[in-house]
């Protein structure tokens, strides 16, 4: 009997326990949005449309260690809030508990919070942005000798940077070419990359070849190296 009453205490000090350490298990629940940069991205606030008497909704990015946050844009009931830097690229929409966003640049990938103030309870969102910036279609040049070729892939204007992958047609083993080069360049203004890699091709294992090259999606065409 007293093992049974212990296991009963046991249990239910473990369900205060879960429920007392839920709300911060809730809190830690991220949403993942992706915006591509130059267009708009909608910050899902909450899903509760039907919870009424908002007093006021607030959206943040948290600095470094927690510290320091910095408020993007809100609404309160009883006074106009400054969204200061992002008056102009965002818009709060107290109804449906979002905030947009446009004019999206690479700076504003990261954590945002939303924090909720109703009448007999507070909640908070967390809501993670990543953004991407399609690459240009890569540029190819080969350049050749009695031996090997060496061919050189470039791409621009891109985000987050991506690795350039090379195709050979029909396949290579490893040994017969080598990565040369491989290096990126981030603009200082627009933080997009742009990236290079080249090869070279040993042309003496075998016939002429096809070769493309892909970054993040964008694939050029293909170019035939080794044609002697």
């Amino acid at each position: 009997m007293d093992v049974v009453y212990g296991m009963y205490v046991q249990w239910l000090l473990w369900c205060v326990l879960f429920l007392i350490s839920l709300p911060f298990l809730q809190s830690k629940d991220v949403t993942m949005v992706i915006g591509e940069v130059g267009g708009a991205v909608t910050i899902p606030c909450t899903s509760d449309l039907f919870e009424n008497h908002l007093v006021f909704m607030y959206v943040q990015r948290p600095g470094s260690n927690g510290n320091n946050p910095r408020f993007i844009n809100g609404y309160h009931t009883k006074k106009r809030l400054d969204p200061k830097e992002y008056t102009n690229r965002t818009h709060v929409d107290p109804r449906q508990r979002t905030m947009k966003l446009w004019s999206i640049l690479p700076s504003d990938e990261g954590l945002y919070e939303c924090h909720i103030q109703y009448q007999t309870k507070k909640k908070q969102e967390n809501i993670q942005l990543n953004v991407t910036a399609n690459y240009s279609i890569p540029i190819v040049t080969v350049a050749c000798d009695n031996v090997s070729c060496l061919v050189t892939c470039s791409s621009d204007s891109g985000y987050p940077r991506r690795d350039i992958e090379w195709s050979p047609n029909p396949p290579l083993n490893q040994s017969h070419w080598r990565v040369v080069n491989s290096s990126d360049v981030t603009d200082p203004v627009s933080m997009l990359f742009s990236v290079y890699s080249s090869i070279s091709v040993n042309c003496s294992s075998g016939p002429r070849l096809n070769l493309s090259c892909n970054v993040g999606g964008a694939l050029s065409q293909e170019h035939t190296v080794c044609e002697y």
